[in-house]
Order: C-alpha cells, then sequence, then structure tokens
C-alpha cells in the first residue's frame, strides 16, 4: 500500500512539476518582444470570411477569412531572433455558409469583392486566338475532339458522352460543370460545381451589357466580333476588374 501511494506521489510531483514548467514557459514567452509584436499584429492582419448568399436554387460564393497564428509564427520568428511580419503565418477562416456545403445550388456570378469578371469560349469560337496571343485568362468548353489541342485556356468538360475520358486527359480538373452544355442531374451525379453564365455575349446584346458591366460577371461568348469584345475589355479594365480563369472567379479563396 506504502508502495503505491509512493508511486502515486512521484506521478503526482511529475505533473506539478510539468504543469508549473509549462506555466514559467507560457509566462517567459508572453513577455517577449517578438511574441507581443506578433499579438499586436494579428489583430490588425485579422481579415473576417464572408459567408456565401443563397437566393433560390442560385449562391454566390462566400470569401474565405484568415487570422494570424500567433504560435506558429512565434516559432518561426524566434529562430532569428526577431520580429519579421513576412514570417507570419496564417490559418485559414472558413465562412459558416459555404460554397462547400451548398454545391447542389448554382453559381451564376462570383463573389464582387474579388473585382474582376470570366470569360467562357466555345471551342471553336473565332476569339479563342486573341485570349492566346494577348495571355488573357479564359476558361474553354471541352470535348474529347478538342482535349488535345495545345491551348493555354482552363478546361471545362462539357462531354457527357465521354465524360470520364476527358477528366482523365485533363491536366488540371477544375470541377466545374456548365450546366448550360450540360445535364444538371448528371452534375449533381458526378459531385460537380454548378455554373450558369451571367449574361451570353454576342454581337446583338454588346451595347447593352457596355455599359452595365459589374464585378463577379461569368461571360459566355456565344457569338461576338473581335472589335467589340476589345472594347468591352477596355471598360473592364478602366472599372478597375481583373481578367481571372472561371475557377479562380468562383473559389472562395482570397488569393
Amino acid at each position: 500500500m506504502n508502495k503505491a501511494l509512493k508511486s502515486l506521489g512521484v506521478v503526482a510531483l511529475l505533473c506539478f512539476s510539468f504543469y508549473y514548467t509549462h506555466q514559467f514557459a507560457l509566462l517567459m514567452r508572453s513577455k517577449d518582444p517578438i511574441y507581443q509584436n506578433i499579438l499586436v499584429i494579428s489583430e490588425e492582419q485579422k481579415i473576417e470570411s464572408v459567408n456565401a448568399t443563397i437566393l433560390g436554387d442560385y449562391i454566390i460564393p462566400g470569401l474565405d477569412g484568415e487570422v494570424v497564428n500567433v504560435e506558429k509564427s512565434f516559432q518561426k520568428m524566434k529562430n532569428y531572433g526577431t520580429f519579421l511580419e513576412n514570417y507570419l503565418v496564417f490559418d485559414e477562416i472558413v465562412p459558416s455558409i459555404s460554397l462547400k456545403e451548398n454545391q447542389d445550388k448554382i453559381i451564376k456570378k462570383g463573389n464582387q469583392a474579388k473585382m474582376a469578371v470570366s470569360f467562357i469560349l466555345d471551342e471553336n469560337s473565332n476569339l479563342i486566338n486573341y485570349f492566346e496571343e494577348t495571355g488573357m485568362d479564359y476558361s474553354l468548353l471541352t470535348t474529347k475532339d478538342n482535349i488535345d489541342s495545345k491551348l493555354n485556356g482552363e478546361r471545362i468538360n462539357i462531354d457527357e458522352k465521354n465524360y470520364n475520358t476527358v477528366e482523365k486527359s485533363l491536366s488540371k480538373n477544375t470541377n466545374i460543370c456548365f450546366i448550360e452544355k450540360m445535364s444538371k442531374d448528371f452534375c449533381l451525379k458526378k459531385k460537380k460545381i454548378l455554373v450558369e453564365s451571367t449574361n451570353n455575349l454576342n454581337n446583338g446584346n454588346i451595347a447593352n451589357l457596355y455599359n452595365n458591366i459589374t464585378s463577379g460577371s461569368i461571360y459566355y461568348i456565344k457569338n461576338l466580333d473581335l472589335k467589340y469584345l476589345k472594347l468591352l475589355i477596355e471598360n473592364i479594365v478602366y472599372k478597375g476588374y481583373s481578367i481571372v480563369n472561371l475557377s479562380e472567379l468562383i473559389s472562395e479563396s482570397r488569393v
């Protein structure tokens, strides 16, 4: 019995010693100038997440937030013995209402805070060469017939008949299902992100859309002359918007 009590006492002493040592280390760390600087800047650098907006069958993606991971940042900086803002480590804050939990909803527009728009082109579009020559981002509707073409546009699989074959051939899977070219039920079965265009561009409606450009718009080019596209892009740039791939526009990541 005495032996058991003695062993128990040793364990208790060890636990107390570990707790005391840990608390002392926390106290010393809290007084470290590097740690104090990280705590101050962590409040300044915090970015709150933005919830996705759901409107019936449609959804506008939210935006991830970020917060400084104080412990990891401190561990990284203490090796250098000084506070270095570039060595801050951030953790992601996922929106409480997110696209990830609502993939049965349809995206018709990206988050306006991204200050960007996207273009979707058909495989036989007369404007592909212009996007290739200028190096602008665009998303290309892809089937088995054009999967081997040496183009830089982001690929979106719309070949329902040969879907799996095209998926395996894509160097990067966007996980997007463009339901203006695909069956919604098929897309849901494949667990893809459902996307519609905000506007279908053609020579007949370009004048009206030129004056109504908004951030987050997804433009599907149906039939448009190059001269009109150039004017539209000039106005997009004038408004301070970027032209990005569709996957980037609808992503909830801020990067």
